[in-house]
């Protein structure tokens, strides 16, 4: 991860003016560091009188405790009430969290991450203490969040005073550039919202008001890291907009002075900025990665809470809610396009509530605009948090779409949703986020996911599973010579690109086509059609004669297949669907998949990040050399 093989890639990433940036930063923190003083000293230091900023606080922060539905309210106090007897779960597994929490620890596998300055701990290593977001999860402070919410709920003091005790020991055990805490600026960013929104819940405890302070001082010190640590050039995706969206809170909600009037002009500004970069017109993200939009929208959520947001902005917002709508099926499901890691900044919802769902809804209450719809009561919590009151009733686009700017097409029929990528593989140079999936297809039938994403599963603690989920093969479209389309040189960085694009289309016909350059000479163009309860998938390869090409259809756990006349029959009990092909030489293998033992190999599905269950893929091998220059193998999938 840290060879001197990878930095080469890595600096080969960056232009000219961001290696000189990181030049300079380099050379500030040596010459001119932040000053190693406790909190209590910066809150000094710019002589804030702490009583009058928590009451000002309160009144910019307003939140509704009392409007939670009671299922609702009973879950929070439950997790809470969890809390209390040290369990959390991360990432979905249940750990046993010490009192307080070993905030080095990574409790799924109970190793510590060193003890040493921040500047001599790479976070990219995996042989510590596993990956480095098992630690940082439990440093974002969302069980603190939690304590908070139960003591706003119900007014005992026990959770407000455990919240408190473990935010005063996170501090005094985290000064300023020790540890693996002091590392990421976006985890910082993080921790400033949280913390922002705990004193905003626990501002009537009486034992807060001596420790204002230490907590007003840790709050200005990580606005100061933030600022000298923005993510720059390469670095500059979702990354970016969580650290300018933290320091215009921080300019928002600190007493007014010169530093508060700083961070608000510059927090709001890029925050525009980035808006228009890394959202297209037509509300796809750049980053490719569906599991990041509802993360990217809780930091402009929480930065225009503050100040009316700006018109353009709000266009970007509105179109991407209206993607999502569009793409999400009639079970709530949202393809996991690209990587999915679970992101969330402030979650005061709990965890029976979905992602897309809770902070799109939330986020069209904002904007004034349709929201998606809400499967849980869950899902409106955050808008009952926020707003005092659930959001509209919000529906699904149903209506087939194409979005040129972000690459994919969406088709509906009265049984199926299909989703189409002929877009680019992620974001700048890095594309960090983005997979190797070009020309690949989702379809949910009867509003249920049936050919699906395989997931992320993992980002530096496995690097072998890092690059199996996000390679071609993991993807339902077709890898030649058991190459990826596009190259994998770093577990967030990409070589050589495959570029699609879409060819032509005809929406009232069901139909779009798109091809990618990934492997040329050799080539892939792709046509989908959807017509009534026929999904139809027409690849056209042409291949140089000593070229094996494999096609991988990857199917959601809930369904079977098993082989039958002239092709598979696929049914998960109560929905039929027929898949036939057409056009294959007599030499093509086929194979039903299920993932068995720990090979990064197909047949495993990652529903949520961290974990990885069987599922079943089918795999079609073409061996040279029966290829004449332009073969056309026709996949057609009949529901019944």
């Amino acid at each position: 991860m840290s060879s001197w093989r990878w930095k080469v890639r890595r600096l080969r990433a960056m232009s000219l003016h961001e290696i000189a940036t990181r030049a300079l930063r380099a050379i500030r923190e040596r010459l001119a560091p932040l000053p190693k003083e406790p909190p209590e000293a910066t809150w000094q230091r710019y002589g804030f009188n702490a009583p009058q900023w928590l009451e000002a606080l309160v009144q910019q922060l307003s939140l509704h405790p009392h409007a939670m539905p009671d299922a609702e309210r009973e879950r929070l106090i439950s997790e809470a009430n969890a809390l209390m007897q040290g369990k959390w779960t991360l990432f979905g597994y249940p750990v046993q969290l010490d009192d307080p929490p070993c905030w080095n620890r990574n409790y799924l596998l109970g190793k510590d991450w060193i003890e040493a300055p921040a500047k001599q701990v790479d976070y990219r290593r995996n042989d510590i203490a596993g990956g480095v977001k098992y630690v940082w999860e439990l440093s974002r402070h969302q069980p603190l969040l939690r304590l908070a919410q139960a003591y706003a709920l119900t007014g005992d003091p026990r959770y407000a005073e455990k919240c408190l005790a473990w935010w005063l020991d996170w501090i005094k055990r985290n000064p300023r550039g020790w540890g693996i805490h002091w590392t990421s600026a976006l985890e910082h960013a993080i921790r400033v919202l949280v913390w922002f929104y705990c004193l905003r819940l626990l501002a009537d405890y009486a034992p807060l008001q001596p420790t204002l302070p230490k907590l007003g001082g840790a709050l200005i010190q990580h606005g100061e890291y933030i600022e000298r640590h923005l993510s720059p050039g390469s670095s500059a995706n979702n990354h970016l907009i969580g650290e300018v969206a933290a320091l215009a809170v921080l300019g928002n909600l600190l007493p007014e002075c010169r530093l508060a009037l700083r961070w608000r002009r510059v927090g709001y500004a890029i925050l525009e900025r980035e808006a228009l970069r890394q959202f297209y017109p037509d509300g796809v993200n750049a980053e490719q990665a569906f599991g990041y939009l509802p993360f990217v929208w809780e930091f402009y959520l929480h930065a225009y809470r503050l100040q009316s947001m700006p018109d353009a902005v709000r266009e970007r917002l509105m179109h991407s809610i209206e993607f999502v709508r569009n793409v999400m099926d009639a079970s709530g499901y949202v393809p996991q396009v690209g990587d999915e890691d679970e992101g969330t900044v402030v979650p005061l919802w709990s965890e029976s509530a979905d992602r897309h769902r809770v902070v799109g809804r939330v986020l069209a209450a904002l904007l004034e605009c349709e929201p998606p719809p809400a499967y849980h009561e869950a899902d409106d919590s955050l808008t009952c948090w926020l707003f005092g009151t659930p959001a509209t009733a919000g529906s699904r686009l149903t209506e087939s779409r194409l979005y040129p700017d972000g690459g994919y097409a969406v088709l509906h029929s009265p049984r199926w949703q299909v989703l189409f990528d002929a877009g680019p593989l992620g974001l700048g140079s890095l594309a960090a986020h983005g997979h190797a999936d070009a020309l690949s297809v989702w379809a949910s039938l009867d509003g249920k996911p049936l050919l699906i994403d395989t997931g992320t599963y993992a980002y530096h603690e496995d690097p072998a599973w890092r690059d199996h989920f996000r390679g071609t093969a993991a993807h339902n479209t077709v890898q030649i010579d058991d190459h990826n389309q596009s190259e994998i040189l770093g577990p967030f960085l990409w070589g050589h690109k495959a570029r699609a694009s879409f060819t032509s289309s005809d929406l009232t016909a069901g139909m779009v086509e798109g091809t990618h350059d990934g492997y040329l000479p050799d080539k892939h163009t792709r046509t989908v059609r959807l017509q009534g309860d026929t999904l139809e998938i027409r690849d056209t390869i042409t291949v140089d004669r000593g070229s094996r090409a494999t096609w991988y259809w990857h199917f959601h756990p809930r369904w079977t297949v098993q082989p039958a006349e002239n092709g598979w029959l696929i049914s998960d009990g109560e929905t039929v669907c027929r898949l036939t092909v057409e056009g294959l030489p007599a030499g093509a293998e086929s194979a039903l998949v299920q993932g068995k033992g720990d090979s990064p190999e197909v047949g495993w599905y990652s529903p949520r990040y961290g974990h990885r269950v069987p599922c079943t893929t089918l795999r079609v091998r073409i061996e040279p050399p029966p290829w004449g220059d332009d073969d056309i193998i026709v996949w057609r999938w009949t529901a019944h």
